[in-house]
């Protein structure tokens, strides 16, 4: 089973764009290697960004047993109680909040009020900041460690750190490393392979390898591109002398069951896909020998 945590769309299929594009149909074609994706909504008014939960209901509702959808909450909109209420009602097991991008702390009263809400149900966070480079977006509430607080204060509560902390990688791993409930997903560095080589051998060392999760990121990449990067990290230290990321790792992270690590019961978590081919990476592979061999 590949779990793809992390995707986007757009609420409908205009215009067109090329196939890495956040329309419905481009991530329908694009998540043709995963077993399941997990799409997210996303809500600032600060920014004035908004992916209504109906749309990504509707989405998910076209493939049940492929896709999961999370609610985009904004802690700051007078609507927040209604919306979460909401998200329940449509059967969106998950919210996303962007505490950047909406311009508040997660230990702000209305922020914490939504994590309180979401431990007692059993709902699990993504906490991510699509909108990081956008001058309006609060870069100082980005930081990993702001959740230190809430993760004491509700130890039920799980939360999934996109982006990979957006610039804090060493935090994210050691919010992981403190909190057994707290994950890390990988999209944000994913297509750069120096940083996700030095993210994979720093989880290794902090012993928090099993808590990072797979993301595309998608429509930033499709899953098929990013499994082939994950797959020929170690191309970069040829001659180096630099430690390999050992194989059984890259594997552990492409299949691992994100469903159950954040207590998502889904009708298709059940069904196991073969196993991704094991992809010998040498020095000399391109990556379209890589794609090709994912792709069987």
């Amino acid at each position: 089973m590949i779990i793809d945590a992390r995707t986007q769309i757009l609420p409908s299929d205009e215009p067109e764009f090329d196939v890495c594009s956040p329309t419905p149909t481009a991530h329908a074609q694009a998540m043709g290697c995963v077993s399941v994706s997990i799409v997210h909504g996303w809500r600032s008014d600060r920014l004035g960004v908004d992916t209504p939960p109906e749309s990504i209901a509707t989405f998910v509702e076209q493939d049940p047993s492929r896709r999961v959808g999370f609610a985009g909450v904004d802690p700051l909109a007078d609507s927040v109680e209604e919306d979460l209420e909401r998200a329940r009602d449509l059967g969106l097991p998950g919210v996303t909040l962007c505490p950047a991008d909406q311009g508040c702390r997660p230990t702000h009263d209305s922020c914490f009020a939504v994590l309180d809400h979401c431990a007692e149900f059993g709902v699990p966070v993504l906490a991510a900041n699509p909108w990081l480079h956008d001058r309006r977006s609060a870069v100082e509430f980005a930081r990993p460690t702001l959740w230190d607080e809430a993760l004491r204060a509700l130890p039920a509560l799980t939360l999934v750190l996109g982006d990979l902390g957006a610039g804090w990688i060493d935090e994210a791993l050691l919010l992981a490393a403190r909190h057994e409930r707290v994950y890390v997903e990988l999209s944000g560095v994913i297509g750069r392979s120096w940083p996700l080589y030095q993210t994979l051998q720093a989880a290794i060392e902090r012993r928090v390898a099993h808590k990072l999760v797979f993301g595309s990121g998608f429509p930033r990449q499709t899953p098929e591109a990013a499994i082939e990067r994950l797959y020929s990290v170690n191309t970069l230290r040829q001659g180096s002398g630099l430690p390999a990321v050992p194989r059984e790792c890259l594997r552990a992270i492409v299949e691992r069951d994100t469903l159950a690590c954040l207590g998502i019961d889904h009708l298709g978590a059940g069904r196991r896909t073969p196993a991704p081919p094991v992809v010998h990476v040498t020095a000399e592979t391109d990556a379209a020998l890589v794609a090709r061999r994912l792709n069987g």
